[in-house]
């Protein structure tokens, strides 16, 4: 009897092993931090990372407000959130003391040097749009491109995360941002990223 346990005992192991190994379930039962501070395409950028991180994963993902920017920033600079959302010339200047140059693969470089070498936070890919909405540029400020910033905590987690989440580059242009605002304003948010999600094949 013993004899016949010993592998059926082995082959399960190793069963077990390879469900674990599969990416659709490597992040089930962790949690996954969003921040966001009040501003409109603040929370849409949230929902839409959410929802599609929840479907493509089977992670969960919590939502975390915060008043202002600064705030939102301090979290991702703390590991208290684990994926932030911000434009890039704003950040450069706000948090990292440099005046952009206007040259946006320059100041993407710079940007992410600095966030890693003083805040430890890892700039991916920028979505596409760069403008502040709704509205106008405030006194004709140009914020440069909206990207996604990862706490190196949740890196070590989610290794796989940046290259999932580089699917999103360029599909938040300021034309689609502005339509999805417009119909966040008279509907759920989170619907609203669903079905842009599922319109884009993304999910």
């Amino acid at each position: 009897m013993r004899r016949i346990a010993t592998p059926l005992i082995v082959l399960a192991a190793a069963v077990a092993a390879l469900v674990l190994a599969s990416p659709a379930r490597a992040c089930v039962g962790r949690t996954i931090l969003i921040g966001y501070h009040d501003a409109p395409d603040q929370v849409m950028v949230a929902n839409i990372l959410a929802v599609f991180i929840d479907e493509r994963t089977g992670t969960t993902v919590k939502l975390s407000r915060f008043r202002t920017r600064e705030e939102a920033f301090d979290a991702i600079r703390d590991d208290r959130v684990s994926l932030y959302t911000d434009y890039s010339s704003i950040l450069l200047s706000g948090f990292g003391g440099e005046r952009p140059s206007g040259d946006d693969e320059r100041d993407f470089a710079r940007l992410k040097e600095v966030l890693n070498r003083k805040y430890n936070v890892v700039w991916l890919e920028p979505f596409g749009y760069d403008r502040y909405f709704p509205g106008k540029a405030k006194n004709g400020e140009r914020p440069g491109q909206a990207g996604v910033m990862l706490c190196k905590e949740a890196l070590s987690k989610f290794p796989a995360l940046p290259k999932l989440l580089g699917k999103l580059r360029g599909v938040l242009d300021n034309e689609t941002m502005a339509s999805l605002l417009r119909e966040a304003s008279a509907s759920d948010p989170k619907t609203v990223a669903r079905r842009f999600l599922k319109s884009r094949k993304l999910i």
